[in-house]
């Protein structure tokens, strides 16, 4: 079975080669793996005008304005799409990806500039492709699957129309849609792509961890443990691979990566962590999370789609 990822704060590891080093299974194949065959049809335009009556609503209550404003993941994502506009990126061949040139150039214009290197185990793993990148990968799939972004293998990548008019649009839009994207047309085993979750999420798994994070108090903390548990329990999320010995550990780290960090990243939960000592390593490990207000009214947008 596999052993199950030391870098329990953040993400995976970052792609096929440290998942190899480490005899972690990986399936994920790259970005064109990410939509979800058969999803509802998210469109730029058509959320523009369908969240009316919120974005109303929100547009004069400063503090969830100023949270969108911002929110570095907005920010970052304006920031890529206004790169491959200003910049010739060409995708790599096979892959279509964006080549270590413009990965380091875009990157350091981030709002939070990610390491390009890795130090695991006494180890040090440099970055050699964008889908070892979570943070710049994690906005490639969502401006891509959502109409934004076309890029291409040996082709210069393109920003749409939609993608032109994403950047015209508010900044209490834009993170709307791409959450909406993610929660719509996203498969979310891209945030945790261990062979022992299989290739798709129990049915019903979005609506449920939706309904959950809805449940959650304002400003106030919960386990973090206890929140993922009875998630796992309600949809009946299953490790697959035939040692169960770290089953559970595996799904709740699923949970976290999925659910928990990926709303932390829309700036909708704040996490709260523990140290905790695993042989000579210290670990940051997950303890609690808030739903904060800019949240609610997050998961307040999901709620209004027709």
């Amino acid at each position: 079975m596999a052993k199950v990822a030391a870098r329990a704060d953040r993400r995976p590891l970052p792609g096929s080669r440290v998942c190899a080093a480490f005899g972690f299974p990986w399936f994920y194949s790259g970005a064109q793996t990410a939509a979800m065959a058969g999803s509802v049809s998210i469109a730029f335009p058509s959320t523009e005008q369908h969240l009316g009556p919120w974005l109303t609503r929100y547009r004069t209550r400063g503090p969830i304005l100023r949270a969108a404003e911002s929110l570095p993941l907005r920010r970052d994502a304006v920031t890529l799409l206004e790169f491959v506009r200003n910049n010739k990126v060409v995708g790599t061949q096979g892959k279509g990806n964006m080549p270590l040139k413009a990965i380091r150039e875009v990157t350091a214009r981030f709002a939070e500039p990610p390491k390009l290197e890795f130090d695991i185990g006494g180890k040090t793993f440099a970055i050699r492709s964008e889908e070892e990148l979570w943070p710049l990968h994690f906005l490639r799939i969502l401006v891509e699957v959502g109409g934004l972004l076309k890029p291409g293998s040996a082709r210069r990548w393109q920003v749409t129309g939609p993608g032109e008019r994403f950047l015209k649009s508010e900044s209490l839009l834009q993170p709307v849609f791409l959450l909406a994207v993610w929660w719509y047309k996203v498969n979310w085993l891209v945030a945790y792509p261990l062979a022992g979750m299989g290739r798709a999420l129990p049915y019903g798994f979005q609506l449920a961890a939706f309904a959950a994070l809805r449940s959650l108090p304002v400003g106030k903390h919960v386990s973090f443990e206890n929140f993922a548990d009875e998630l796992i329990r309600q949809t009946d999320l299953t490790w697959i691979a035939r040692e169960m010995s770290f089953a559970t550990k595996s799904l709740r780290q699923s949970i976290q990566s999925m659910v928990v960090q990926t709303l932390a990243d829309f700036g909708a939960l704040e996490c709260r962590y523990r140290k905790e000592l695993l042989g000579k390593i210290t670990l940051r490990k997950l303890d609690a999370m808030k739903l904060t207000p800019w949240g609610a009214a997050l998961l307040e947008s999901l709620a209004a789609r027709p």
